[in-house]
């Protein structure tokens, strides 16, 4: 899925992230005002009206205002509603509906990579005919299915796995800055967004592996490699999902790697963190030497490095690197170099 295929490059957004914008759960609207290439942020729509993004995330692209209301965020040019959070579950928290239904009344389409599919979950079903806008499922995949055949063992790309020891620890920012550092050296590279938010951006090619069915990841993501290379492609960035350890999305990573099976690959990783975020109950932690070890079980994978934004840690064995340090990126393709 590309989302040039739905939108204009420019067409302005709102991005929905109320009473989450200073949590991780608010990554896709975060995403968005960092990478966003075809949509245009020019609002985000939270409870901390006259304040800027910039006051919650930093680094930013898209240093917008924070509006509270639809009207406000129509008369900034506002076209699409975004639902700018990932939930635990995918669903559309009850406090965000009633803005859904003020931007269709607008005239706004909206945007959704939840699991609830919008799109046929009334009232937005009815208001949207209504209203004669589109309510786009970002998270459902209708695209042909097919069980990996083995053809990504013959590639000749080089495939990148940008993974991680916890989800929201910066898989998908990480991968986007590699890719647009590739970018500006003129190298023939492609992102794949393996989730939502990485699909809005604009990726080259995506699909939200987690809302395909487990027998078919691998060999969705095998033919979205395989279409790129066709494409002229050289370097593919992949984005990771969730952590292998992770008994909660653990089945995600595993069908990912499989799809891909990355000749290298970049762990992000959040060293503060006590348990995985959100899963308390699991008594285990994010654990990137963990993490490696058991991904290499699995696939044969040199490791980059790892991207991490906390300041004070160090590994003994891979590089640590900060993704938005592009003198610390370009110490990464220097590795990348040596190691082909």
């Amino acid at each position: 899925m590309k989302i040039v295929d739905y939108f204009e490059p420019g067409t302005p957004a709102a991005l929905l992230a109320w009473g989450q914008f200073d949590t991780t759960l608010a990554k896709t609207a975060h995403g968005l005002l960092r990478h966003s290439k075809i949509l245009k942020p020019v609002c985000v729509v939270a409870e901390h009206a006259g304040k800027k993004a910039s006051d919650f995330v930093r680094p930013v692209r898209y240093d917008v205002p924070i509006v509270d209301n639809l009207k406000d965020a129509a008369r900034l040019g506002a076209k699409v509603l975004v639902i700018g959070i990932a939930s635990v579950g995918g669903y559309l928290p009850p406090i965000m509906r009633q803005h859904v239904l003020d931007a269709i009344s607008l005239g706004m389409d909206i945007l959704s990579g939840l699991h609830m599919k919008l799109s046929e979950t009334e009232p937005f079903k009815s208001a949207a005919k209504t209203a004669n806008v589109r309510i786009i499922d970002v998270r459902h995949y209708s695209g042909e299915l097919s069980v990996l055949r083995g053809d990504i063992f013959k590639s000749n790309t080089l495939r990148v796995a940008v993974l991680g020891t916890d989800c929201a620890t910066g898989k998908r920012t990480t991968a986007v800055q590699l890719y647009e550092f590739a970018l500006k050296r003129c190298l023939p590279a492609a992102f794949l967004a393996t989730g939502q938010t990485g699909i809005m951006l604009g990726a080259d090619e995506g699909v939200a592996i987690d809302a395909v069915a487990a027998d078919f990841i691998p060999g969705v993501i095998e033919k979205l490699i395989l279409k790129l290379e066709s494409e002229g492609k050289k370097l593919i960035f992949i984005e990771g999902q969730g952590a292998l350890r992770h008994p909660a999305y653990g089945q995600v990573t595993l069908g990912l790697i499989y799809g891909s099976m990355p000749q290298m690959s970049v762990f992000a990783h959040d060293p503060s963190r006590k348990h995985f975020e959100y899963f308390e109950g699991i008594d285990m932690k994010p654990d990137v030497d963990a993490e490696i070890t058991l991904i290499q079980k699995f696939v044969a994978t040199k490791v980059l490095g790892i991207s991490c934004l906390g300041e004070n840690f160090k590994h003994e064995v891979y590089p640590v690197f900060n993704p938005f340090d592009e003198s610390q990126i370009e110490k990464i393709f220097e590795r990348m170099g040596e190691m082909l």
